[in-house]
């Protein structure tokens, strides 16, 4: 009876301890199991790496970082995107490579023809530079047209035309830059862009060169012409302030750069019949002395650069036919302004390249 007793006794204690050793070894099963996956997945920052691999540069997978991953995934977003690419190409008026590419946004923008004239021109001139250009496509763009300097391949003016409808167009240009001011000497190039700046196809435009040469000034006479006197020269009670120029006697005189006719006049005693004109956006004035009395452009009068303002005459203190030229500084002539000693010098650049 007593052995039965103790048994009946016992049994729930030996229950307790059976339930907590299968506890403690289940507990023991799942940490080792975790342990286990754990050493056999991949880091995830090996994970992000292999997958941006794949998409980009295989050969960088074992040097690539999380920072170049990130800027690499965004890259190849982008570029393996097709609505992405298709959607920035509309909105920049669609357009080609140089080498013909293929149509985006709708339809490629094809250069078809383009021509660029004349040859030569002058600042604020009698002729303007225009250049013509055909396009092709399907639908009105937004189009900009460029002029560079083709020394530096510097932007010094820009034409912007929205809605542009395919067919022959056209700009003219009378010299200036973005500010307004004479662009410096040299060759000038055109070309035709997207509104973002794309080129267009031009793989097979027809055109003459899309190019021209520009300069800032003129040489006034035109004509078969000898130099005389410079500035310093001897004169009784004075000193020579420009340069004489001797041609024969009506031959044509143009503005050597145009701008307005400041004065007009006559000086029995000197400069004979005589003219002095405010340089467009340079501030310098420009005088011409001797002249013939007929033809003359008029004080107040607007004149272009080249264009004619009188004739080689030997009025009033002259000894032969000739140009007596003067170049005065800012502010300008006797208004606080001063002969400029640099006259020959210009007069002589300007007679090399017109």
């Amino acid at each position: 009876m007593s052995r039965k007793t103790d048994a009946a006794r016992q049994a729930p204690a030996r229950r307790k301890w059976m339930i907590a050793i299968a506890s403690l070894a289940a507990t023991m099963a799942t940490t080792a199991g975790l342990a286990s996956a754990q050493d056999t997945a991949p880091a995830p920052d090996e994970t992000a790496t292999t997958t941006s691999t794949t998409t980009t540069t295989p050969t960088s997978a074992t040097t690539t970082t999380p920072t170049d991953t990130t800027s690499t995934t965004t890259t190849t977003e982008v570029a393996t995107t097709p609505t992405s690419d298709a959607g920035a190409s509309a909105k920049a008026g669609g357009g080609t490579s140089a080498s013909g590419g293929g149509k985006s946004g709708g339809g490629s923008i094809r250069l078809k023809a383009e021509s660029a004239g004349p040859g030569k021109v002058f600042f604020y001139g009698k002729n303007r530079a225009v250049y013509r250009y055909t396009i092709s496509g399907d639908r009105p763009r937004n189009m900009k047209i460029q002029l560079v300097n083709r020394k530096n391949w510097r932007v010094i003016k820009v034409w912007r035309k929205d809605d542009l409808e395919p067919g022959t167009h056209k700009v003219s240009w009378a010299g200036n830059n973005r500010d307004g001011k004479s662009a410096k000497k040299g060759t000038y190039l055109f070309r035709v862009r997207t509104k973002h700046g794309a080129d267009v196809d031009r793989s097979r435009t027809k055109g003459d060169d899309r190019s021209v040469k520009f300069f800032p000034e003129k040489f006034p006479i035109r004509g078969k012409h000898t130099y005389g006197d410079g500035f310093g020269a001897a004169r009784s009670g004075h000193t020579h302030q420009g340069q004489d120029v001797f041609a024969k006697c009506g031959k044509p005189l143009v503005a050597a750069r145009g701008g307005r006719v400041q004065y007009s006049g006559y000086q029995g005693s000197g400069a004979g019949y005589y003219l002095v004109v405010d340089g467009k956006s340079d501030g310098h004035d420009y005088v011409y002395m001797h002249m013939k009395r007929g033809g003359r452009a008029k004080q107040g009068e607007r004149v272009r650069t080249g264009e004619q303002i009188g004739k080689v005459g030997d009025t009033g203190n002259a000894s032969g036919c000739h140009l007596h030229f003067e170049l005065w500084s800012k502010p300008g002539w006797y208004s606080g302004g001063h002969p400029m000693r640099s006259v020959t010098k210009h007069l002589r650049q300007w007679d090399h390249w017109s």
